[in-house]
């Protein structure tokens, strides 16, 4: 009889740890739903209309080559044509060092810099901002040689005008009726 109570006091403890295991994997399951339902809407909302291959597509090689302009000027050439994410990383890390570098280097030294970029930055905007009213007064004056030499427009026939409205009728006959009823209104109302 003590052999039957132990293996059944085992086996309830066996039950128990049991139940708890299947409990946790019931809540990792549930967990695991929400996250399947919560990637499956994130990819119906990446498949419709917000998903344009070709524009992507456009705007990545435009990318790819901007990327590819910034890091022959700040490092080189890609002479091993590595990927566009190990050249932002390179030009990252020469940032950091050209940063570390102005750090240690003396004050003065850098603001002089600075306001010497500066002073070359204004004269660069005002430079461009010139040729722009340049190129604006070249299209102003070709439009008017243009319009100077076209044919002039000849106007054929009268000139439409808007027509003016008919004086109005007066109806001096309707008054003198309208008059009379009055009168013979007041009459019967004052003597009768």
């Amino acid at each position: 009889a003590v052999v039957s109570t132990q293996s059944g006091h085992y086996g309830r403890e066996e039950t128990e740890v049991l139940k708890a295991q299947i409990s946790s994997l019931e809540s990792q399951i549930t967990a695991e739903e929400e996250k399947s339902k919560e990637l499956e809407h994130k990819s119906k909302m990446f498949s419709y209309g917000h998903y344009e291959g070709d524009g992507q597509e456009k705007m990545l090689e435009l990318l790819n080559e901007k990327v590819e302009e910034v890091y022959r000027s700040c490092i080189g050439d890609n002479e091993a044509n590595i990927s566009t994410l190990q050249m932002l990383t390179n030009i990252e890390n020469r940032l950091e060092e050209l940063f570390e570098h102005i750090e240690m280097m003396p004050q003065e030294k850098v603001e002089l810099a600075e306001k010497a970029k500066e002073k070359e930055r204004r004269l660069k905007l005002r430079e461009e901002k010139r040729e722009q009213q340049r190129l604006h007064q070249e299209e102003r004056v070709r439009k008017a040689l243009e319009r100077a030499k076209a044919d002039p427009k000849v106007q054929t026939g009268k000139r439409l005008v808007f027509r003016s409205k008919p004086p109005e009728v007066q109806k001096k006959k309707t008054d003198v009726v309208d008059k009379k009823n009055e009168e013979d209104e007041e009459l019967a109302y004052y003597f009768s």
